[in-house]
């Protein structure tokens, strides 16, 4: 399944709203995966190639929003339970490793 652009535009703005709310940089998110800042750039500009990175990143940044009782802006595209979708691993995103 495909983004519109409208839904790719909205799910961009939203991952860098929710970063800001959550006071996170790229860099401190791609510090938790291991990987480069770069590499967490390129999957909030939904540009990694990976359908469950941004699924991925999305569930840290709900844990985070979580654990500091700070509300996110809703995904709008990305929203409900990730294993609900067929085009996506669902054990993929349960490990939560982007590489």
């Amino acid at each position: 399944m495909s983004l519109t652009t409208a839904q790719r535009e909205a799910t961009i703005r939203e991952f860098h709203e929710n970063l800001r709310r959550l006071n996170l940089t790229a860099g401190e998110v791609a510090e938790h995966f291991g990987v480069d800042a770069s590499r967490i750039e390129t999957i909030i500009d939904l540009e990694s190639g990976v359908l469950e990175y941004p699924w991925i990143v999305r569930g840290y940044l709900l844990d985070e929003a979580a654990a500091r009782g700070v509300t996110l802006t809703p995904f709008t595209a990305l929203r409900g339970d990730p294993h609900d979708y067929w085009f996506l691993d669902g054990t993929m995103i349960d490990r939560g490793v982007i590489s």
